[in-house]
């Protein structure tokens, strides 16, 4: 994986770095490491466990752009470990979580006594491999958990394996805290994540998986079905396939059939290696459809202001759980920053899925919605109006009883509302409605969720809301 990503790496590499604390007499640190080797050496009475002359070899060197991974195992994990651990200055720069560490070292308490100064010797060359590259000039030392995932199930041939591990790199694995809001008789239920979403397979798998648990085991909410799940726009992504050429889509506000049946191919296959019958069937436990917002990949998020300029599609599936039946929209009403490079959805009547005991759904991409705002709609171009006409028109005849709207992002209660607002006014068939953005806006800091009324404004009727607060270990 390593290889695949940064190119050369020298696995056991011995770095230019001796094993002494006298080796480090002239480093700016070597008042901590001296507090350090001075703290293990009082701690059990072993005092002679520098034995090497060299700092024994890392796990693996990556020569570009330069930095140590280390890949501990249990042993690595004593009550030396922590001690050396809490010594650390709290602005030393690591690429792992100190402060979990000290906790594995806690939990896991493991003793090495062959020879009796192990854990001691074994602390001060794990200190020296997070200090010496700091003072080499390499990039923070990255460290791995050996328990924390499967890690060699991960593909190296794999696009999406390789993001993954490279995010998990620099950041830590991705773990999730789900708390979860319900009303008494919900008919939808939301994954509303609160932060930014990496739009990755694994972390999809996973979180829909923790979903899955989390449900199961609320005694309050256990035998609660709901009608759908819902996800944000741009859940997960796909690769654009190379041979979709410009040429190939023609004009992106009207493209031709080949180029989207294309792209819902490539999103189809994106689709399938998440929900996988096993998983679909733990799903069909607790709704009867799940909705999927799937991205060709793009560095930017879909927001109304950011302007994309890169050819991409945005598209979502409505997936029955019990057969695994899907059934494919996109976005038909894009930004006007983003216009030139989507591949628009032409064909309105996609967004109208008539469900057995259920009525006439409306499925929305994210900016679909501004299709029923009206502000600024005498300023709205020709084309553009055109579209809000028919689809408005449209929903009138369809009368569609639920509405599902796939926002990227609902950074604020007031990001839809004046659209919501119309539908309440115009569309008299809709009994329920919900959004289920993520609750983020790059480079802003927001109001705690808890703190505002954005579940509250981006829905009609009652619905379970699993709120997940993300971070990384």
């Amino acid at each position: 994986m390593l290889e695949r990503i940064y190119g050369e790496v020298r696995p056991a590499y011995s770095l230019p770095s001796g094993a002494s604390l006298e080796d480090y007499a002239n480093s700016p640190l070597y008042s901590v490491l001296n507090e350090i080797c001075s703290s293990l050496q009082a701690f059990r009475g072993n005092r002679e466990f520098i034995r090497a002359q060299s700092l024994p070899p890392v796990d693996y060197y990556v020569p570009n752009p330069g930095f140590v991974v280390e890949f501990d195992e249990s042993q690595h994990f004593t009550a030396c470990r922590k001690l050396a651990l809490s010594l650390y200055p709290k602005d030393l720069p690591v690429e792992f979580n100190v402060d979990r560490w000290t906790q594995l070292c806690s939990e896991i308490n493991a003793k090495d006594n062959i020879p009796t100064y192990r854990d001691e010797q074994r602390a001060w060359y794990d200190t020296l491999r997070d200090f010496a590259p700091i003072i080499r000039g390499l990039k923070p030392t990255v460290r791995l958990y050996s328990d924390d995932f499967q890690w060699c199930s991960l593909d190296p041939d794999n696009a999406d394996d390789r993001a993954w591990f490279e995010t998990v790199l620099m950041n830590g694995i991705p773990k999730w805290e789900i708390n979860t809001v319900f009303d008494p008789d919900p008919w939808v239920s939301r994954i509303i994540i609160d932060g930014a979403w990496s739009k990755n397979s694994k972390d999809a798998i996973k979180l829909l998986n923790e979903i899955c648990d989390t449900w199961g085991d609320d005694d309050k909410i256990r035998n609660v079905r709901t009608r759908f799940l819902m996800t944000c726009g741009g859940f997960l992504e796909f690769e654009w396939p190379g041979y979709v050429t410009t040429d190939f889509v023609g004009d992106y506000w009207n493209p031709t059939s080949g180029a989207l049946s294309a792209l819902l191919n490539a999103a189809e296959v994106a689709l399938r290696k998440v929900l996988t019958r096993e998983l679909l069937t733990r799903f069909a436990k607790f709704t009867d459809y799940l909705t999927i917002g799937v991205d060709s990949s793009k560095k930017l998020v879909s927001t109304t202001k950011n302007y994309i300029n890169v050819p991409h599609a945005e598209l979502v599936s409505l997936v029955n759980t019990k057969t695994g039946y899907s059934i494919w929209t996109g976005k038909s009403y894009p930004t006007n920053a983003q216009q030139g490079g989507l591949v628009r959805v032409q064909d309105l009547e996609t967004h109208f899925i008539s469900l057995p005991d259920i009525g006439n759904v409306m499925v929305l991409g994210c900016h679909d919605l501004t299709i029923f705002n009206n502000r600024n709609l005498e300023r709205t171009g020709l084309a553009r109006k055109a579209i809000k006409n028919s689809f408005r028109q449209l929903s009138k005849t369809k009368k569609p009883t639920t509405i599902l709207q796939h926002p990227h992002t609902t950074p604020s209660s007031r990001t839809w509302a004046s659209a919501w607002g119309w539908v309440r006014t115009e569309l008299p068939s809709v009994k329920w409605y919900a959004s289920a953005g993520s609750y983020y806006n790059e480079g802003k800091e927001l109001t705690p969720l808890e703190k505002t009324d954005v579940l509250s404004d981006t829905k009609q009727g009652d619905s379970i809301d699993f709120m997940v607060y993300s971070y990384h270990i």
